[in-house]
């Protein structure tokens, strides 16, 4: 989520055109531009009901594979697959070979990702992604595989450090630090093919968390973007949010319920919550917001320390909202309730990828600036303060917490493209909201994002109604991403109502587990309902369900996804 104005100058913007760069916010400031480069894939010519095709006629997506392989391991039937379509993938005479990277277990079925290598050296970006049920029929096939990769030297002539200085000068950010160590990556995004050291960077004076890719030889820049995805104790904190928990508006109240500089009143206070704070640490006679599913850590200015993570001696971490030290258990509360609700409640693993032991999380972020963020680079969010505190608003903690679900469950290959990493982040956050009871289908705010911090004099805020009068795929609305992905949100909520919260959350993201960075809102949702579909009763989804999800997506919606027949999926269409 980020709230800033465009991060580098004309002149680097210019030399840096056609590189790819993204930014996700929750909010986006009159002035900030979005990068409009576009994912790899991105422009597919052609797009059916069968999946979508490169100009080349390789596929991209597959929603009916028409496969079915001998029953095994799950990367066993997976290869199975991929052997009988090397020329359908675009990968007769391709010189790199496919490594498993990551198999993920959604019970009623496997996604096995794979990646091209080069003599053991990953190709930048390539990714594919085979579903497939325990019985070998492969379900959904998304791929970000490199056609035109060729054999090239996959020695380094310079390292990664000695080519430092030149790249992050040639950037543009030349007080950058790395984030992670570089990487040396095969690139064949353009032609010809290189080899290229990927370098993650952050700039102390600029907002963002860079991804760039430099010839190694040469260090030309040959891509960028911004992987910033704007996104037992006791305590005090709202739960959802005051406004919410009140049934209220901003303002109202004598004025007792507005942010006033961050300050107490009795409005507020009455909105106020004692909760538990699920097994947090005890260390060295103090107790620490670090558990199993989020972390409190400070990271970005203002560097408050016990503010930004409070540190007590007692397992009380009770603040008033006007305190520094209120934010810290606030979000911890919601992050960690959250985390258990979707890993053990609905039993779908979802979890960061880069590190273990919780969501890492820094309550005040962004030098007081009104910008909130998800980190893929590093797995973490970051929360500002202008205007109402971020971090006091349960949607924006749960919107920055959705583009790390996107993230985690497609081993880091969000996408953007129409919007769609923001509207999965509105989708979250309003359904934990609605999920609360305070507000129903005949108020207003049943349909409002970013009740506390938004819709007042600081910003409008979003709606999750948006597909009435909008459709897909030309008339979702602009600036992208903010404004599309109130569309895919939208869609999704009405399929929400049908079927409720615990089915749809967990097609939701099985169904994204089994997409890839170029999928735009319509492969998205021929996933879920596939997912869906595809755990049928086994897992309550009734015929019925699957029906209300194609009449969300087909009626409500103009997605025009096939809806397959639950639990017998394969039998009529499929498979014929």
């Amino acid at each position: 989520m980020i709230k800033t104005p465009s991060l580098l100058s004309a002149a680097v913007l210019a030399a840096l055109a056609g590189m790819a760069a993204t930014a996700h916010a929750h909010k986006q400031p009159a002035g900030m531009t979005e990068s409009t480069t576009k994912a790899f894939n991105e422009d597919a010519a052609v797009q059916t009901r069968a999946g979508r095709f490169a100009a080349d006629g390789r596929a991209i997506t597959l929603f009916e594979p028409s496969f079915t392989a001998r029953v095994g391991t799950p990367e066993a039937m997976a290869r199975e697959f991929l052997a009988a379509r090397v020329e359908q993938l675009g990968l007769k005479n391709d010189p790199s070979v496919l490594t498993k990277m990551y198999e993920r277990n959604d019970e009623a079925f496997h996604v096995v990702r794979f990646s091209q290598t080069l003599d053991g050296v990953p190709v930048y970006g390539s990714d594919i992604a085979v579903s497939v049920t325990p019985d070998g029929k492969v379900i959904f096939v998304s791929s970000e595989l490199r056609p035109n990769v060729a054999h090239v030297a996959t020695t380094a002539s310079r390292s990664a450090a000695d080519l430092r200085s030149t790249v992050v000068q040639a950037f543009g950010l030349p007080a950058a630090r790395d984030e992670v160590a570089p990487t040396l990556v095969v690139y064949a995004d353009t032609q010809p093919t290189r080899l290229a050291w990927q370098y993650q960077l952050r700039d102390s004076a600029k907002v963002g968390s860079w991804e760039v890719v430099a010839d190694a030889a040469t260090g030309e820049i040959l891509a960028s973007r911004n992987t910033e995805y704007y996104v037992d104790g006791t305590g005090t904190v709202f739960d959802p949010d005051p406004l919410t928990s009140a049934r209220a508006t901003y303002g109202s109240g004598a004025g007792q319920l507005t942010d006033a500089n961050d300050a107490d009143s009795l409005g507020l206070t009455a909105q106020l919550k004692n909760v538990t704070l699920r097994d947090i640490t005890l260390a060295s006679g103090v107790y620490r917001l670090e558990g199993p599913w989020a972390r409190c850590e400070d990271w970005q200015a203002p560097l408050g320390g016990v503010n930004d993570c409070p540190t007590p001696a007692t397992a009380d971490f009770s603040a008033s909202r006007a305190s520094q030290l209120f934010e810290g258990p606030h979000v911890y509360h919601l992050i960690d309730k959250q985390m258990r609700y979707l890993n053990q409640t609905l039993g779908v693993t979802v979890v960061p990828n880069t590190v273990a032991g919780g969501v890492r999380f820094d309550p005040h972020g962004f030098n007081g600036a009104d910008n909130s963020s998800f980190t893929a680079a590093t797995d973490r969010l970051t929360f500002g303060e202008g205007g109402v505190d971020d971090a006091e608003d349960s949607d924006v903690v749960i919107h920055e917490l959705g583009h790390g679900l996107h993230d985690w469950v497609t081993n880091g290959g969000l996408s953007q493209v129409e919007g769609l990493s923001e509207g999965v982040g509105d989708y979250f956050a309003n359904s934990y909201n609605r999920s609360t009871g305070y507000w129903t289908p005949s108020d207003p705010q049943w349909f409002w994002m970013f009740q506390w911090d938004g819709h007042n004099q600081y910003w409008s805020g979003r709606v999750t109604n948006w597909h009435i009068g909008h459709s897909w795929p030309s008339n979702l609305g602009s600036p992208a991403p903010h404004t599309p992905g109130q569309y895919w949100a939208s869609c999704n909520l009405v399929a929400w109502v049908a079927i409720g919260r615990d089915k749809m959350d967990k097609a939701m993201l099985r169904g994204l587990a089994m997409t890839s960075g170029s999928s735009n809102q319509q492969v998205a949702a021929q996933a879920v309902i596939t997912a869906a579909a595809t755990m049928g009763s086994a897992q309550g989804y009734t015929p019925a369900d699957i029906a209300a999800i194609g009449n969300a997506y087909n009626t409500s919606c103009t997605y025009a996804v096939t809806v397959p027949q639950s639990d017998i999926i394969f039998q009529n269409g499929f498979d014929s």
